[in-house]
């Protein structure tokens, strides 16, 4: 796996298709992780490596535990898409989740997940 092309393909992904909601994007150059704040200042952080592992976490505010993530990092969830699990919003539960760790799957998907949960 490579964390960059990973990255540099969910950058593309975001700015062709959701660009008109997006206020910044940022690709650390020594980090692998990609930076996204909307017009609302939600910011939602995408991180892979070179392993195969990713995490995309949502933040809505500064309030402790107002975020929700994505991820693959630990295997220690019960859940049917394990080792993909989500940490549904307020991160007191984890349930299935429907990512891969692949951009041009999870992208689109993530995108019009947060979106909808914006405007919550």
């Amino acid at each position: 796996m490579n964390s960059r092309r990973n990255l540099e393909l969910a950058r593309k992904i975001i700015i062709t298709n959701y660009n008109e909601y997006i206020r910044d994007l940022i690709l650390e150059k020594d980090r692998p992780v990609l930076k996204i704040v909307f017009h609302r200042e939600i910011y939602l952080y995408l991180r892979f490596n070179d392993y195969g592992e990713y995490s995309y976490n949502t933040i809505f505010s500064p309030n402790p535990d107002d975020q929700m993530r994505f991820d693959n990092y630990d295997d220690i969830w019960d859940v049917k898409t394990r080792p993909h699990h989500f940490h549904i919003r307020g991160m007191k539960k984890v349930i299935e989740s429907p990512m891969k760790g692949e951009p041009e799957h999870d992208i689109p998907f993530l995108i019009k997940f947060v979106l909808e949960h914006i405007n919550k």
